[in-house]
C-alpha cells in the first residue's frame, strides 16, 4: 500500500480493517500448492458477519481484493472492468486483484495500469482520511 501514497505500513493497519468474505478456513488445494477458494454457499452463509461489521464500522471506503470480494459487493463482471475504477459514494469501493502468484493479470501492461490508477484512487481516499 505505499505506492497508495501510505507513509509505511503502520499507517495502513492504523487507517484500515481487514476483513474476509468468510472466517472459516476453506482448506488447502489438491496438490498442496495454495488454499482453497471459499465455497459460494460458505460466504453466503457468513455473509450476515460480514454485513454487520460493515454495519458497526460504517466504513468511508472499501478496498475490494480479489474477484470474489468484487463480485460480492458490485456483482460478477471481468476485472479489466472493475481494476481503475471507483464504485459508489459511501463507502466508496475501489477493486484491486488479488496478489496471488498464481494469477497471470499483472503480466499484460494494460493491467498494471489498471492497477496504478486504482492504487491513485486510493491514494486520493487516504488523503482525505489521515489525520
Amino acid at each position: 500500500m505505499l505506492r497508495a501514497g501510505f507513509r509505511d505500513p503502520m499507517e495502513f493497519r492504523r487507517m484500515t480493517y481487514i476483513a474476509a468474505l468468510m472466517r472459516c478456513f476453506p482448506g488447502r488445494n489438491k496438490s498442496n500448492t495454495g488454499d482453497l477458494p471459499p465455497s459460494p454457499r460458505g460466504i453466503s452463509n457468513c455473509a450476515h458477519w460480514l454485513d454487520s461489521e460493515l454495519r458497526l464500522l460504517k466504513p468511508k471506503a472499501l478496498i475490494l481484493v480479489g474477484q470474489m470480494a468484487i463480485s460480492r459487493f458490485l456483482g460478477p463482471a471481468p476485472l479489466e472492468e472493475r481494476v481503475g475504477r471507483s464504485f459508489g459514494g459511501r463507502p466508496v469501493m475501489i477493486p484491486l486483484p488479488h496478489p496471488s502468484g498464481q494469477s497471470r493479470w499483472l503480466n499484460d501492461a494494460a493491467n498494471r495500469e489498471r492497477l496504478a490508477t486504482a492504487l491513485a484512487l486510493i491514494g486520493e481516499q487516504r488523503a482525505k482520511f489521515a489525520r
